[in-house]
């Protein structure tokens, strides 16, 4: 729990956020899919304490009391897979921090003739429609799921959110990098006789080939490296080192959504430096968790081994147990230090200030003419 506590902890935006204190007026406690708002509660108070200044370390007992109440997989002491945590709290807190009170029902229209371009945006706006949160804001993506029947070529294509991206890791490649992760996983495959696909046009289950694009990404990209393989006889972990930037992953080429992605404008292209890095040391049956995290105030990288922190060198976080990437995305930003998107943030509070001061001034020349 502690190494992706310290991952979580030290993303920019979502700390600015909760000490900012807005979670509290964005609490949904009446939504059947979410936890009474008890979990982003708790995920709060536990960010005001490791933030506050006050101890050298800080115990997340009420927070872990709060997961293993809605979620008994968390309870004890036993330890338990670093994604499945980060996954489960992702949720929550998305949940519990929905804007959308009642979720309405919108029936999506017939894609057929319809460009991708359009049937994304549609599928992005449709889910957008029901979930719209400070997880959404910043952690969620879109990829591109295609399938095509292997015996009359149908071809249907969805559109689907993400909030992290499992990337497979070819083994059989001498030397392993992010890269050819992100290539394995874009890579077309067959499915097999275990999986079927049914065909609506053959009405019938049929061998098919999948490919999955990415075509929309988040402010923040996390990255599972699935190192733990499972088939039907054995379980097994991949613990060969998997080399990847610690700054300047340009993905803009990757992402389909990007129209000309080759002529994008320096300041519009999608590139990601890191921040943080979830390791795992140990088999299939159990083993260790340690964070390496950049400091979101003074830009430091340090080393989290449960109650230890040392501080460290970026490249010493490349190592064989990198187990989740967490990867911001580079912003432009001004002489205040404000990227676009607070700048934008900053302008409309002051909006909203300036109306409320017309308001005023409005009621208090009302009150005057009926003196």
């Amino acid at each position: 729990m502690n190494s992706a506590i310290q991952c979580l902890s030290n993303t920019p935006q979502l700390t600015k956020w909760f000490l900012s204190g807005k979670y509290k007026n964005e609490l949904n406690r009446d939504n059947p899919l979410g936890m009474h708002g008890e979990v982003a509660e708790a995920y709060g108070e536990l960010v005001e304490k490791i933030w506050s200044g006050m101890g050298s370390s800080t115990a997340p007992r009420d927070f872990k009391a709060t997961i293993g109440r809605f979620n008994p997989t968390f309870t004890g002491y036993q330890q338990h897979d670093t994604q499945e945590l980060l996954a489960f709290l992702l949720d929550g807190l998305h949940e519990d921090l929905n804007r959308i009170l009642k979720k309405p029902y919108i029936e999506l229209p017939d894609f057929k003739d319809m460009s991708d371009q359009e049937i994304a945006q549609c599928n992005w706006n449709y889910h957008k429609a029901r979930n719209d949160s400070i997880i959404v804001d910043i952690f969620q993506g879109q990829f591109k799921s295609r399938l095509t029947c292997n015996a009359c070529n149908k071809v249907s294509v969805t559109f689907d959110p993400y909030m992290y991206l499992s990337l497979p890791i070819p083994v059989e490649k001498k030397k392993l990098t992010l890269n050819s992760c992100l290539d394995e996983f874009t890579k077309e495959e067959e499915l097999s006789e275990e999986d079927l696909w049914y065909c609506p046009q053959c009405k019938a289950h049929q061998r098919a080939t999948k490919k999955f694009d990415l075509w929309r990404l988040p402010e923040i990209m996390v990255i599972h490296l699935k190192r733990f393989s499972q088939t039907r006889t054995w379980r097994d972990k991949i613990d060969e080192l998997i080399d990847f930037p610690t700054e300047g992953l340009d993905l803009t080429e990757r992402v389909l959504g990007v129209e000309a992605s080759k002529t994008v404008a320096a300041e519009d292209r999608l590139i990601y430096d890191l921040y943080a890095v979830d390791n795992h040391f140990g088999g299939m049956g159990g083993g260790h968790y340690t964070a390496y995290a950049q400091n979101c105030i003074d830009e430091e990288w340090y080393y989290f081994d449960d109650s230890h922190v040392t501080k460290v060198d970026v490249n010493e976080a490349k190592t064989n147990a990198a187990y989740l990437l967490f990867y911001k995305r580079r912003r432009q930003v001004n002489n205040l230090g404000q990227d676009k998107d607070e700048e934008k943030e900053v302008e409309e509070e002051e909006e909203k200030a300036e109306e409320k001061e017309v308001e005023k001034e409005k009621d208090t020349l009302k009150e005057a003419l009926v003196l």
